[in-house]
């Protein structure tokens, strides 16, 4: 119960944040604006750790035989590892999760470059 629970709670920090980054970097682009380097780069790394620690009990949850320091190969090979481990343990149903891994990431840009082209 607690896995679960703890994977819950790493994709609503994810769902959270990607939305306070959307709302800032909006704003910020209405303003005429961009967003500092390092905050986009605190999101990316931030967005990296949620991940991988949701795959990590993604993993135990499904009982999926994890090789030696799996964690540190998510890491190293997120874009290859996570489509992986996702196609391996859901099928063709892992693809659109994803998917939804890289929305969530690049809702806020995506966002910020809407408001920017059509705003101002």
């Amino acid at each position: 119960m607690s896995v679960k629970r703890n994977k819950n709670l790493y994709i609503y920090t994810m769902l959270i944040l990607s939305c306070l980054v959307t709302i800032v970097e909006v704003m910020l682009n209405l303003k005429g604006e961009v967003i500092s380097l390092s905050a986009e780069t605190t999101w990316g790394l931030i967005f990296l750790f949620l991940s991988i620690q949701w795959v990590n009990c993604d993993a135990d949850r499904e009982n999926f035989s994890k090789p030696f320091d799996f964690g540190f190969l998510v890491y190293i090979f997120w874009p290859i590892a996570l489509p992986w481990y996702l196609i391996s343990t859901r099928g063709i149903e892992g693809l659109l999760v994803y998917l939804g891994f890289i929305a969530v990431w690049l809702l806020p840009w995506i966002s910020g470059l809407i408001a920017f082209a059509y705003f101002t």
